[in-house]
């Protein structure tokens, strides 16, 4: 407990990639993106659940994968980036030759309103949420009955050191969300430039101080961007008098006076940064493409493995390492849903289960590949299994599993927004 915040302790194959053209530019390695926004808009298309079908009787399994078999599932990844997709091409093959299900995919930005548009008004069977749009779409009813905790591969999720695979955006899931990845604000850095990562900040006052005393060296995220989101709920975290009242709706407090110390914070980080705050790397591969050409030594992500996979496909120096604040720094989940009016729901749970399974997740946290961090518990998983997590965690670009642990629960969804269309309009030139 710091400062009244409470803290984590921590085959044939189907593939339709309709999206690829509108990825994130230069979204090599990371997420670098908001897709909260355009995702709950989208999904408003949801709401009327036209040939929807009931979740299956999921204590009958066997049941549920012969109803799976032979089925298309649809699955909106919004902005996924190309590592990503990568990852979705191999689990198609796996789930067609494992359970006879196709897998389409669409990454567009409105992944959701563009397979309605375009596929005679159906809508996706399963949704990456990686924003804060859960509450949104549970309030409007969007989603399915609750269904994670009773797939099979549940058993391997770590709930001792990731407690936020069971809430988003400070709301409890209630099980309708199936944990998939883990985000965490984090920084980087070159330390053949800048030295040891000790030296580095480690505080929002720091990287300030730090950013006037390497002028042009630190890099913002781009507007807009979760990325961005997290950094300013980030900063206000650790510059608020009472960092404990973001866990509580905006509305109530005195929005002016809380936020007060950031905008003083930001006005000098903004006059100190890369272009003075008039540019930014629009995603978090394109700051680490900064990282790389030495056009800057601190950049921000959410993938905490981020450097190390960068490292690993030869596009960032061995030198390059991760480091957090010392107070922790807002991390949390991203899911899968089922939609309420999914039309293939059998499907989507084997689908889901499938993603949750020790292969697709350690798949997904290859440092080669996607490199999206594992919700499984290590101890829960077979010998050879476990060893090969336990041997990429100790990777020197790669924070510590203490590091990792020491987690800010994500701020209630409404300081974000407030946050990032305060900060927009204070950023007008």
């Amino acid at each position: 407990m710091t400062r009244g915040l409470e803290r984590e302790a921590q085959g044939e194959c189907g593939v339709e990639a309709s999206g690829r053209a509108a990825r994130s530019r230069g979204s090599r390695w990371g997420l670098g993106r908001s897709a909260r926004v355009a995702l709950v808009s989208a999904l408003a298309l949801l709401a009327a659940p036209a040939g929807a079908a009931p979740l299956p009787d999921l204590a009958n399994w066997s049941g549920v994968e012969s109803a799976a078999r032979g089925t298309s599932v649809r699955i909106a990844v919004p902005n996924a980036p190309p590592a990503a997709l990568a990852y979705l091409q191999w689990a198609s093959g796996e789930l067609s030759h494992l359970y006879g299900v196709t897998l389409e995919v669409s990454a567009e930005a409105s992944a959701a309103s563009a397979l309605a548009s375009t596929k005679g008004g159906t809508v996706p069977d399963l949704v990456w949420i990686e924003g804060d749009g859960f509450p949104a779409m549970m309030k409007a009813g969007l989603l399915s009955a609750p269904f994670a905790d009773r797939l099979p591969n549940w058993r391997f999720v770590d709930l001792e050191q990731h407690p936020s695979v069971l809430s988003d955006a400070g709301e409890p899931s209630d099980f309708r969300l199936a944990p998939w990845g883990l985000q965490k604000l984090t920084f980087f850095t070159d330390t053949a430039r800048t030295g040891p990562v000790e030296g580095l900040p480690r505080s929002a006052e720091a990287l300030v101080a730090y950013a006037e005393a390497h002028k042009g060296r630190v890099a913002l995220p781009a507007p807009g961007s979760l990325t961005e989101r997290r950094f300013l709920e980030q900063m206000l975290f650790d510059l608020a008098d009472e960092p404990s009242v973001l866990l509580r709706p905006v509305e109530e407090s005195d929005f002016s006076s809380v936020s007060a110390p950031l905008w003083r914070a930001l006005d000098r980080l903004r006059a100190a940064s890369w272009h003075e705050g008039r540019s930014f790397p629009w995603s978090d591969g394109e700051a680490l493409d900064l990282l790389a050409k030495g056009e800057v030594d601190v950049v921000a992500g959410l993938n905490p493995m981020g450097a190390a996979s960068a490292i690993r496909q030869g596009h960032l120096p061995t030198t390059a390492r991760p480091f957090l604040f010392d107070g922790g720094t807002i991390g949390g989940t991203h899911f899968l849903a089922i939609p309420q009016a999914a039309t293939q729901p059998a499907g989507a749970l084997v689908a889901a289960n499938f993603f949750l399974s020790p292969e697709a997740q350690l798949r997904k946290a290859d440092l080669a590949g996607w490199a999206d961090s594992s919700v499984l518990a290590a101890k829960t998983l077979p010998a050879p299994l476990a060893d090969r997590m336990r041997a990429e965690a100790r990777d020197p670009a790669i924070p510590s599993a203490r590091a990792l642990g020491f987690t800010i629960a994500e701020p209630h969804p409404g300081w974000g927004d407030k946050l990032a269309e305060e900060w927009a309009r204070r950023s007008k030139p």
